[in-house]
């Protein structure tokens, strides 16, 4: 699963410039992290749920969760 959306964001600054930022950001899922990891030689992947910038080992990953929490040891 590949989740890549393409965009654009218009700035417009104090002095009424207007720029616009092309955007090309790419989101993963677990199990291509999990994947990208294991490949590179990495031994213990944890991946964690975490709240808006409130990143812990204690919250479990859910669909509800904006943000994700990797640790891994090589």
């Amino acid at each position: 699963m590949i989740i890549n959306p393409d965009g654009s964001v218009t700035i417009t600054s104090n002095k009424g410039n207007t720029k616009i930022i092309k955007c090309d950001e790419r989101y993963y899922v677990p199990s291509e992290i999990t994947w990208l990891l294991k490949s590179l030689g990495f031994k213990k992947i944890g991946i964690y749920g975490c709240k808006l910038g409130a990143f812990s080992k204690k919250d479990k990953l859910s669909t509800e969760d904006l943000e994700m929490l990797v640790i891994a040891e090589y």
